[in-house]
């Protein structure tokens, strides 16, 4: 379980997140709660951006999986508070993917 907080300055315009009283970096913040057919549902992610020491950036959305997406992952999907992350973009992947593509092409010729 973890503790979250959302907290806007309405003049600035700035969102702070904390998560079990830390401030989390990120990029994006989207919290909804809504009722359907007098279910009640909460969806809460964010996006934390990383740069590594060689320059590669990668995205992650760091997400609190539903019900029916808790069936479908893994016990080692979700960290100690209850989320799960999925992996949006990674540069050193995308340039490892590139280079593998272009070596395949030069050998197919």
């Amino acid at each position: 379980m973890a503790i979250v907080n959302v907290s806007l300055d309405t003049s600035t315009r700035q969102v702070a997140l904390t998560v079990n009283g830390v401030l989390v970096p990120h990029s994006e913040c989207q919290i909804f709660k809504y009722t359907y057919d007098g279910e009640e549902f909460i969806e809460f992610s964010y996006t934390s951006e990383q740069i590594n020491a060689e320059g590669f950036k990668t995205v992650h959305r760091v997400f609190l999986p539903s019900v029916k997406e808790l069936a479908s992952l893994a016990s080692e999907d979700i960290d100690e508070n209850g989320f799960a992350t999925k992996a949006l973009h990674d540069s050193e992947k995308a340039k490892a993917d590139v280079v593998e593509f272009l070596r395949n092409r030069k050998t197919k010729r």
